[in-house]
C-alpha cells in the first residue's frame, strides 16, 4: 500500500514528464485502494479521483508521443 504519497504542485511541475506520468499512476492506484476500503457514500468519489489521475497520465503520454513523432 502506498501510504507515503502526496501531491505538491511545484514539485510535480519540476518532474520530468515520465516521472509525472508515473506519479499520476501511483496516485490513481492509491485512490483505487481508498475506494476499495471506503464507505459506499465515498467510494464513487475515490473512483472519480482515480479515473482523473489516469486520464491525466494518459494525456501526458499522448502529448509526449505526439511531440516525439513530429
Amino acid at each position: 500500500m502506498a501510504t507515503e504519497l502526496f501531491f505538491d504542485a511545484e514539485q510535480f511541475l519540476a518532474l520530468s514528464t515520465k516521472d509525472r506520468v508515473n506519479l499520476c499512476k501511483r496516485l490513481a492506484e492509491r485512490a483505487q485502494e481508498l475506494a476499495d476500503a471506503a464507505a459506499p457514500k465515498y467510494r464513487g468519489n475515490y473512483l472519480d479521483i482515480a479515473k482523473n489521475w489516469l486520464q491525466l497520465a494518459d494525456e501526458m503520454e499522448r502529448v509526449v508521443t505526439s511531440e516525439n513523432s513530429t
